[in-house]
Order: structure tokens, then C-alpha cells, then sequence
């Protein structure tokens, strides 16, 4: 008799890496995911060598070859170059590291993964026989002897379990926002700025800005924008720390306002914040959330054969922060301890991980908050 498929909650980053992980070891595993499968992650990450090496030995792929799949430039022969000197806190950037297009690289890890779209977690409960998952199609699944939450900072797996965690917001103003434009704009315009990175960052009277490269053809480039300060205090009309979800595309004239008070920006720059350009631009407004969930939980839910991993158990800042690595370590990581097939193994992850989760934690908010202090490069023509 085939063994039950161990149940993963979510297809990020961190989900898919932990199912590709366990599947190369022989174990199956199911993985349910609310969205569709359509590409849904069309922006830029910054991987580290310390997470992507381990990769590598996972996917048994070379560097460059593995460059060429997925980093943002690679469809006009770049690799992804990043230059911490462009940047105002390049954290754990090195010159080893370098910019993957997010969707391409989950693309690549799930091969061969059986991820059944459209099938979000509604609410999981904890009976005698193991844990029932309810899923959005109206189906469900009894008797889940083990079970992994990666569904992310709003995880309904831990909501379902562990109620009084919440989320809690830093008090930053943050917007980000994507573009198109033709290659013949971006060489003339955004490259020379850019020079050998594909992020730059700059400060602006207050103001932490920064462009990015998502993906470049022959015939176009797809570039991001972050416009982020500190709050200012409860009358500030631009932070919404209590918003709903479906409030990060409602955007206020005040920040097209803001937009506008920005003075002597270099190229490219001046051409991305132009309050023309960008309310034709898809904009978001970013909260800065974080949460942690505390060991004791942690080694509870183990107990019980349900795991928490990536930002369902720690999320990070999305400035400032690293959760794409860390989710993609946890995956790889979590992957080993399950295959031992000890729990006493499961809470010896838990013990290692989660110093690692509350430093890069406590790091990530020091890191936000020295970006909005106007270290590093300057706005200069």
C-alpha cells in the first residue's frame, strides 16, 4: 500500500521547495494552492549564494545554467548582476548574489510537483483520527497524520490553529509599483543609471526610493518602483496599518501629491516618478507586516504532525527583509528533517531554525529602518 501523500498548504516559494525536496527523496507529497496556475509572481528577487548553492545540489544544475533559467536579464544574455554599492543597506547582498525572476524560479522548482490549483485551505480541524483540511472547491481531506503550513503571511493553517497570533504592522508608507516600456526607452533611459545592477536605490529629502529590473525581451522591459517613508503619526492620510486586503489599490491623491514634491532626481529615476507616468502604472500600497509564532506553539503543532515554515511562521518586512531566501532554506531544511522520519528530529529543526528566524527578524527591522535614514547613495544629477 502506497504511503499517504504528505499535504502542503500553499505553492511559494517555500512550499514548492520542500515538495520538490521530499519528492527527489521518494516521499509524495500533494501541494494545494488558492490561486490559479497562471503566472502570478512577474517581479524580481534578490537570491544569495547561501541559499542557492544548496539549491543547485537539489535541482543538479550548474550556476550558469541555472542563471540562465531564471535570472531577470537572462533572455539578453545577463545574469542577474546586482552591485551592493548601488544600494542603500545591501544586508547579505554580495557580489555572488543576484536578481531571479520569481515566477520562472518557482516554474523550474515544481517540476514534476502534483499541485492542485484553485485549492485553497478554508480551515483545517484536529480530530482523534489526525487533521481534516476543508478546501475552497468544497472538497476535504480526514485523517492528515502530517501536514505543512507555507500559505504565507495571512496563513489560514496557523489562523485555523493558533488564533491569537496576529500580525504586526511597522510604521512605514510604502508603494510599489510595475511598468512597461519599450527596450529602446530602457536602453536610453533606465540602463545608463543603472549601469552593471539590476536594483538601485537611492534617498530623497526623507524618502527611500528604489527601480528594479522584473524581466527584459528584445522588444520590452517590465521595471519596479518602491516609494517608501516613515509614517507620520495618526494624520497621516497615506498609512493604513488597519486596511483590508482589497485596500492596497485604493491610492490616495496625496501620494501622486508626494509624488510630485520630489526634487533632482538622477536617471532613471525622474522618469519613473513622474505622477503622469505613474497613475497609469499598477500601483499597490505596501504594509510593512511581521509575525512570529512562539517555540512552545511551534513544538505543540509538531507534536500533532503540523509543521509551520516560510512566512506562516515568521514573516519579514517585504523591505528590508530576506523571506524569499529563508522560505527556500526552510524548504530545504524541513525537507531533510521530515525524511528522517523522527519527530525528535521535527523539534531539533524547530530548535535550530528559529534563532535563525528571530535574527533575521530582528535584522530585517533594523535594515528598514537605516534605509529611511539616508545612508548610502544620494539623489544627485
Amino acid at each position: 500500500m502506497s504511503p499517504q501523500p504528505l499535504s502542503i498548504i500553499g505553492a511559494g516559494l517555500g512550499g514548492v521547495t520542500l515538495g520538490r525536496a521530499l519528492l527527489e527523496r521518494g516521499i509524495p507529497v500533494v501541494l494545494y494552492e488558492r490561486a490559479t496556475s497562471s503566472p502570478r509572481h512577474g517581479y524580481g528577487i534578490s537570491l544569495h549564494a547561501s541559499t542557492y548553492k544548496p539549491l543547485l545540489k537539489m535541482l543538479k544544475m550548474d550556476e550558469q545554467t541555472f542563471r540562465q533559467n531564471v535570472a531577470v536579464d537572462a533572455a539578453v544574455g545577463g545574469n542577474g548582476a546586482i552591485d551592493p554599492k548601488r544600494l542603500i543597506c545591501p544586508r547579505d547582498v554580495a557580489s555572488t548574489s543576484f536578481r531571479a525572476h520569481r515566477e520562472r524560479l518557482e516554474k523550474l522548482i515544481r517540476q514534476g510537483l502534483d499541485i492542485r490549483w484553485e485549492n485553497g485551505l478554508e480551515k483545517l480541524e484536529q480530530t482523534p483520527n489526525g487533521t481534516s483540511l476543508y478546501l475552497q472547491n468544497d472538497t476535504s481531506r480526514e485523517g492528515q497524520t502530517c501536514m505543512v503550513g507555507a500559505d504565507g503571511v495571512h496563513s489560514i493553517t496557523r489562523k485555523s490553529i493558533l488564533r491569537e497570533v496576529g500580525l504586526d504592522v511597522l510604521p512605514y508608507v510604502t508603494f510599489n509599483g510595475k511598468r512597461k516600456v519599450n527596450r529602446s526607452t530602457f536602453d536610453e533611459i533606465y540602463a545608463p543609471g543603472m549601469e552593471s545592477s539590476n536594483v538601485i536605490e537611492i534617498h530623497n529629502n526623507g524618502v527611500f526610493l528604489q527601480v528594479s529590473v522584473n524581466d527584459i525581451t528584445a522588444e520590452q522591459a517590465s521595471v519596479s518602483w518602491v516609494y517608501s517613508r516613515p509614517a507620520q503619526g495618526s494624520s497621516d492620510r497615506c498609512f493604513k496599518p488597519n486596511r483590508p486586503l482589497s485596500g492596497a489599490s485604493d491610492i490616495l491623491k496625496e501620494f501622486y501629491q508626494e509624488i510630485a514634491a520630489l526634487q533632482d532626481l538622477p536617471q532613471p529615476f525622474l522618469e519613473i516618478f513622474d505622477e503622469q507616468k505613474m497613475e497609469q502604472d499598477r500601483v499597490l500600497a505596501w504594509l510593512m507586516r511581521t509575525s512570529k509564532v512562539d517555540l512552545p506553539q511551534l513544538y505543540q503543532l509538531a507534536s500533532n504532525g503540523i509543521f509551520l515554515m516560510g512566512d506562516s511562521a515568521h514573516s519579514q518586512a517585504i523591505l528590508g527583509g530576506e523571506g524569499a531566501n529563508i522560505a527556500i532554506s526552510d524548504g530545504l531544511t524541513l525537507a531533510e528533517a521530515i525524511a528522517a522520519r523522527n519527530g525528535e528530529t521535527i523539534t531539533s529543526w524547530y530548535s535550530k531554525r528559529f534563532p535563525v528566524w528571530q535574527q533575521s527578524l530582528e535584522i530585517s527591522k533594523t535594515t528598514i529602518e537605516d534605509m529611511h535614514k539616508g545612508q548610502g547613495p544620494k539623489s544627485k544629477v
